[in-house]
Parts: C-alpha cells; sequence; structure tokens
C-alpha cells in the first residue's frame, strides 16, 4: 500500500467504498518501504479516518520467504476474522485468495471474491519459474481450478481473460461459472485529464511510461522507434523509474540519441503525462496476458493519447480497433508499416477526444467503485 500501484489500484478504490463499508486491510510491503516508520504510521493514521484499519506485514518473498508470508497473512486473517466477525473476504490475487478458501471450509458462512488480477501460476509458466510438465504446475492449476469454483464472485481485468475461463481454456469447468464480472484497471479521470495539455510544443514528443523489463518488450519499441525516426521527425520521452542503465544499452543499439530519461513520481505523472503525443510499447504475448490490463493504459487514455502496442494482451487490441485510439502492429514485421502515415492519423485533436471518451466508458475509476459496491451489496444481502 506504500507504492504508487498500492494507491492506485486499492486504496483509491477503498476510499470509495470505505463510505458504506468498514475495512479490515492486510497488506505485505517491500522492507524499504516497512522500515519507514513515520511514513507508515502517517498512512495508517489516515487510513483510518477513512475507515480503513490496515495491518501493514513485512514481505519476504522469494521461494523461502514465500511460505513465512504465506503463514503471516493466514494467521492475521483469521485472527481479524473471530474478532471482527468478518463474513467477506475481498482477495486481491491469488495468495490471498487460496487462504480465503481454506478458511471457508471451516466457516460455511464465509464469502470471498477472487480478484484475479491475471493468470498467475501461467505467469509463473510464462517467465520459466514454472514448468508446464511436471507435477509442481499440475498441482497448481488444481488448487488454482477449486479456488475460482469455490469464489462466491470473480472479478477478472479483461475480457479475454473471462472469455479463456469460459471456453475451459484456464481449466476445466470454467463454462461453469455465470459469477464473473469485468473490472479493467481504473483511473482517476479527475487526475488524468486533458486539461491545460502543453501548447507549442516543439514536434512530436513519442512517448514510454513505465517498466521496460518482464513482460514488456523494450527492445523491439527501440526497433519501432528507429523505424519511425527514419520516417518522421520526433523525440522520445522515458518516464521509468529504475532501469535507466539497460533502457540506454537498448536505444544505443539502435543508435537512438534524441530521447530523454527521466524518473517522475506518481503524483507529478498526470501532468508530465501531458508532455506526451503518443504512446508506443510492447507486452510479450503470452497466454498470461489475456487476462491483463496494463494501469497506464487508462491513464494514457484519460490523458488523451493514443497508443502503438500489440495484439494478444488483455482488451487493448478491441479498445484501439473498435474506437481507433491507437494502432495495433505485429512486431516480428514493424518493417511493413507506414509510421508517418499511422502517425498522422493518430496526432489529430480528434482522435485525442476518442481517447478520453474511451477512458470516461471503461477506465472510470467512480465506475469501478460502483461496480464492486454492487458486488459487495449482492453478496452480503443473499
Amino acid at each position: 500500500m506504500m507504492e504508487p500501484l498500492g494507491t492506485s489500484q486499492v486504496l483509491n478504490y477503498l476510499y470509495g467504498l470505505s463510505k458504506r463499508y468498514t475495512f479490515h486491510l492486510v497488506s505485505l510491503e517491500r522492507e524499504k518501504d516497512y522500515l519507514d516508520t513515520s511514513k507508515k504510521e502517517k498512512l495508517k493514521e489516515s487510513l483510518l479516518q477513512q475507515n480503513i484499519h490496515w495491518y501493514p506485514l513485512l514481505y519476504k518473498g522469494g521461494m523461502k520467504g514465500y511460505l513465512s508470508d504465506f503463514l503471516k497473512v493466514y494467521r492475521l486473517t483469521r485472527s481479524l476474522m473471530k474478532k471482527e466477525d468478518i463474513v467477506l473476504l475481498h482477495c486481491r490475487s491469488y495468495m490471498p485468495t487460496f487462504i480465503a478458501y481454506l478458511l471457508k471450509k471451516g466457516h460455511h458462512n464465509l464469502k470471498y471474491i477472487f480478484d484475479t488480477r491475471g493468470f498467475w501460476f501461467d505467469e509463473k509458466a510464462d517467465v520459466g519459474s514454472l514448468n508446464r510438465r511436471n507435477c509442481l504446475y499440475k498441482i497448481a492449476k488444481w488448487i488454482e481450478r477449486k479456488m475460482y469454483l469455490q469464489a462466491d464472485q470473480i472479478t477478472i481485468l479483461s475480457n479475454y481473460g473471462k472469455e479463456t475461463i469460459l471456453k475451459n481454456l484456464l481449466f476445466r469447468n470454467g463454462d461453469q461459472l455465470n459469477n464473473i464480472t469485468v473490472i479493467p484497471t481504473c483511473v482517476d479521470l479527475e487526475k488524468f485529464n486533458t486539461d491545460r495539455v502543453r501548447q507549442n510544443k516543439k514536434g512530436l514528443i513519442i512517448g514510454y511510461v513505465g517498466t521496460a523489463v518482464g513482460w514488456y518488450n523494450f527492445g523491439k519499441t527501440a526497433e519501432a522507434l528507429a523505424l519511425i525516426n527514419k520516417q518522421i521527425d520526433c523525440n522520445l520521452l522515458v518516464f521509468n523509474d529504475g532501469q535507466h542503465y539497460s533502457i540506454k544499452q537498448e536505444l544505443a543499439k539502435y543508435g537512438i540519441t534524441n530521447y530523454s530519461l527521466e524518473k517522475v513520481s506518481f503524483n507529478d505523472m498526470p501532468e508530465r503525462m501531458k508532455e506526451i503525443d503518443i504512446s508506443l510499447f510492447f507486452i510479450h504475448p503470452f497466454f498470461s496476458k489475456r487476462a491483463s490490463s496494463a494501469t497506464k493504459l487508462g491513464e494514457l487514455f484519460a490523458t488523451g493519447i493514443p497508443v502503438i502496442t500489440n495484439a494478444y494482451v488483455g482488451d487493448s487490441e478491441y479498445y484501439i480497433n473498435q474506437y481507433s485510439v491507437g494502432k495495433i502492429v505485429d512486431v516480428d514485421n514493424l518493417d511493413n508499416y507506414n509510421f508517418t502515415q499511422i502517425i498522422s492519423e493518430l496526432n489529430t485533436g480528434e482522435c485525442k477526444n476518442r481517447c478520453r471518451q474511451v477512458a470516461e466508458k471503461y477506465f472510470s475509476l467512480s465506475d469501478g467503485i460502483n461496480k464492486y459496491e454492487e458486488i459487495y451489496f449482492h453478496l452480503l444481502n443473499q
């Protein structure tokens, strides 16, 4: 909860929901944040004023630390259930959902929401941490199926992910589920907006926001930018925290020198994004990415920024093709594209307005809060 993603994708929802419900929030915090006592206590006090009781635990991580983290969360959750008479658990991702699944066996009145955030076991398999052929993966998938089938409600980030479940492609009997709600990674439309967009900018600005490793294929992004440079005058603006060396190396491979690389705080991001004309990024289209929704996608659209990206990642392809708010390209055939024409079509006031409309229709934080509130009301009043 002390990181920007925790604020954006957990606390922002709870601030709205806590107007009607009392929350007991259990989270794992990284060591550098956990040991920052002053910051931690300040946030705890602030949350309490919002009707949110926060119980931060030290995150260990890694194979050895996972069991320790699991047991800490399990014991604290079980204790809070008894002490506070809790009957509904909202579980963000797999570990807390498995805990809820185990607790439900001994507390039949307990209900839980599986807020999936992605296909976690397949994410591990896609990056090689799990082997789909070995026994451990098969056990994990057996557990996954149980968690889904026992959940009282499931939320998922994309329709593509929901469709994958209902077609029995994630596990068998997925087509039996009729309690899946799609809620993408939402954005505060008041913070991320198209007001006071910087005028008289010097030339076209291509923007890259966020991490450049892991799921993101920054090598192909650099390749695409090199091709764009040959066709049109532009500059690259990169907002990234912590991977500057690898980014510089990748850009140097393609002889790209017309860029600015900056670390930008979460609070400053809404205004700094307004410097960007078009965003460019590619994500590895692994099976697990069907269930994803890049947080920055909604933020970019809300700021009126069209996106050039690849297919088979969450619902990005649907938004872009259905509403003409970007361009889906094949990263293996980048030479085939006329980027002058693509950018000319995207860098217009009409396209930027469409981006904002898509954000308002699909990525509104207030709409996301309302969907969760409907789920809470339904489960607590059955």
